[in-house]
Formats: structure tokens, sequence, C-alpha cells
């Protein structure tokens, strides 16, 4: 289960990384950008989660054959 865990906080880090970066590089004062980020961070969030239960899913289609 460990395993798992550390997929989900590994591509919420990277995804974490990748918004830092794009945030710098992207400037604006638009408050809907806010709105945009915030979304744009839950998002990422299920989407982690979502990916860790695909490889859990995997690993349970693997055992089973």
């Amino acid at each position: 289960m460990s395993k798992y865990i550390t997929i989900f906080f590994l591509f919420l880090l990277v995804s974490g990384i990748l918004f830092i970066i794009l945030g710098s590089i992207i400037k604006g004062g638009d408050p809907a950008e806010d709105v945009t980020r915030i979304f744009g961070i839950i998002i990422v969030i299920l989407l982690s989660f979502l990916i860790s239960q695909i490889f859990y899913l995997i690993n349970i289609v693997k055992k089973k054959g």
C-alpha cells in the first residue's frame, strides 16, 4: 500500500513543481487566473489519485493472471 501512496505523492510533487515553474513564467493580474489556478490544482490532485489507483488495479490484475 505504501507503494501507491508514494506514487500519489510523486505525481503530486511533480505537478506542483510544474505549476510553480509555469506560474513564474506566465504573469498576469486577472482575478480569473487565480480561480483557474485553483481549479487546476484540484484537477491535478484528483488525477494523481486516479493514476495511483490505476497502478493498484494493474497490479491486482497481474496477480490474478
